[in-house]
């Protein structure tokens, strides 16, 4: 009797939790307009425009792959079945699509297969050229940082770094600019940013370095190492948050305990806590429920939003709703 009474109660605590879940995401701002199911869970996402890019984990037909899918003609492409090589040899140090990034129909994806040491490559390919060609290759000591790091895109481009030099492409596959910024670049993302600032990168030392279109550093402010845990790039500038505190040009605003930025769109701070996804606005305040969705905490937050709309994963699904937060 009591194993079934334990059973009962798992049961009861398994349907409180659905229950839980299911109430918070009615209650969400952002409903999908359209999804794709898949046939592995999702491992990462970005969204650029109406673009969205995914990574698919490993089935039994390879060992993952990438999907880019125009939300608006709704065309879907898959890339890179066999872009994390060596897999089949199930490494110690495990393997994966670890980033991805769009500069609308162009994809850039990182794989990683690892022991002692951990292999990056960085990938991309269009609908136009599917066939994967790599961008870069570097390795790491496994546990410590990424040798290569993928930041977000815009229209104009998608940066990448490896070790201590950014590098710009756009979305015809050309090299924008390479930069060297003299210390390991640990952060990276890209943005419309005031003139023509489109790319940040938050370096090792604690610098925080601003480029423009070419490359050249418009602004460098220090932190302490190891302080800077977020960052974004919109119009107000660049978005740093140190601690539960994220400075938007002249203004600071305070996330609550735990709390890691996303994004910043319409006013309000994109931030992940738990596992919801919210939307802060700076001026006010003002705090909205965009999203529910179950990951881990060390795993990445499969949400994105860009000015056309947001993307979001669960599981195997991808959604798409077009238009404003809220």
């Amino acid at each position: 009797m009591r194993e079934a009474d334990d059973s009962g109660m798992r049961l009861l605590a398994i349907s409180i939790l659905a229950a839980l879940v299911l109430s918070a995401t009615a209650a969400a701002a952002l409903t999908p307009g359209r999804t794709v199911v898949n046939a592995a869970p999702v491992s990462a996402l970005s969204v650029t425009g109406r673009c969205v890019v995914y990574a698919v984990g490993e089935t039994s037909a390879n060992c993952g792959s990438v999907r880019l899918w125009d939300t608006v003609t709704r065309g879907l492409w898959t890339y890179g079945e066999r872009t994390i090589r060596g897999c089949e040899e199930g490494p110690s140090g495990g393997f994966g699509i670890s980033a991805v990034s769009t500069s609308w129909h162009r994809a850039f994806w990182l794989t990683h297969i690892g022991g002692n040491f951990t292999d990056w490559q960085l990938w991309t390919a269009t609908p136009s050229r599917r066939s994967p060609r790599r961008l870069a290759f570097a390795s790491s000591e496994s546990g410590g940082p990424a040798a290569i790091v993928l930041g977000g895109g815009t229209r104009d481009g998608v940066p990448y770094a490896v070790g201590e030099t950014v590098t710009y492409v756009s979305e015809a596959g050309a090299r924008l600019f390479r930069k060297d910024l003299g210390s390991p670049v640990r952060l990276l993302t890209s943005g419309i940013g005031p003139g023509q600032a489109r790319v940040l990168a938050s370096l090792a030392d604690g610098r925080e370095v601003l480029l423009s279109t070419t490359g050249q550093v418009i602004r460098t402010v220090e932190h302490e190492p190891g302080d800077v845990s977020a960052i974004a790039l919109a119009l107000p500038g660049p978005l740093v948050q140190i601690g539960r505190d994220v400075t938007v040009g002249p203004a600071s605003v305070t996330l609550p305990a735990g709390a890691r930025m996303l994004d910043y769109r319409q006013g309000r701070i994109v931030y992940r806590t738990g596992s919801q996804v919210r939307g802060r606005r700076v001026a006010t305040g003002d705090d909205t429920l965009l999203q529910v969705i179950q990951v881990k905490p060390w795993q990445p937050m499969l949400f994105s939003t860009d000015s056309w709309g947001s993307g979001w994963a669960r599981a195997r699904s991808v959604s798409w709703r077009s238009g404003p937060l809220s």
